[in-house]
């Protein structure tokens, strides 16, 4: 990995934790509404999009930035849980290992675009999923029925949440075009 590269994957890390501080875990603890943080889904998708876009398809960048992310959320987020991280690093890792190896295929075809709003869509919709298997899975019974408000509550956000990775996808595609012209 090249030194940019590293700086990138740092520079992204830590502005999605930012991010998750300001607009996830401040307006939950404001509202105690939960998850009310998957109302500001499109700024986590414009940033992604802007990192995907960085990265242009090189291999284990999203990855890493999802672990470094991860690794510094657990020690510093009192929201965050282990759960979510593995979910964060398992969502980076897919996206790192199917997405990436479509990006040459998209780049010629000259349509990044849908590439970029591809993954976020599949970013953003398949998180709450696989949040909800892993806590039917690995969470104590007593402590998933605490958490049955999740369920109901990303099925009404669903239709935000999809619209909102489309925009974002979309707004970060031309930011990075934006950037690579002023480049």
């Amino acid at each position: 990995m090249k030194s940019r590269d590293i700086a990138l994957i740092i520079m992204f890390a830590v502005l999605n934790l930012v991010l998750f501080i300001m607009m996830g875990q401040l307006p939950e603890l404001i509202t105690g509404i939960p998850a009310f943080g998957y109302v500001f889904i499109i700024f986590y998708a414009i940033t992604g999009s802007v990192a995907l876009l960085m990265y242009e398809g090189r291999r284990w960048r999203v990855f890493t930035q999802g672990l470094l992310f991860s690794s510094i959320a657990l020690i510093s987020v009192q929201i965050w849980t282990p759960t979510a991280a593995i979910v964060t690093i398992l969502t980076a890792f897919i996206i790192d290992v199917v997405f990436n190896s479509y990006y040459g295929f998209f780049k010629r075809k000259n349509k990044l675009h849908w590439w970029v709003i591809l993954s976020q869509l599949y970013s953003w919709t398949t998180q709450p999923i696989w949040t909800m298997l892993f806590v039917a899975l690995f969470i104590a019974p007593f402590e998933a029925v605490l958490r049955t408000w999740f369920i109901p509550i990303i099925l009404v956000m669903l239709p935000a949440i999809i619209i909102q990775a489309i925009v974002g996808g979309y707004i970060g595609y031309k930011i990075y075009r934006r950037v690579e012209k002023l480049a």
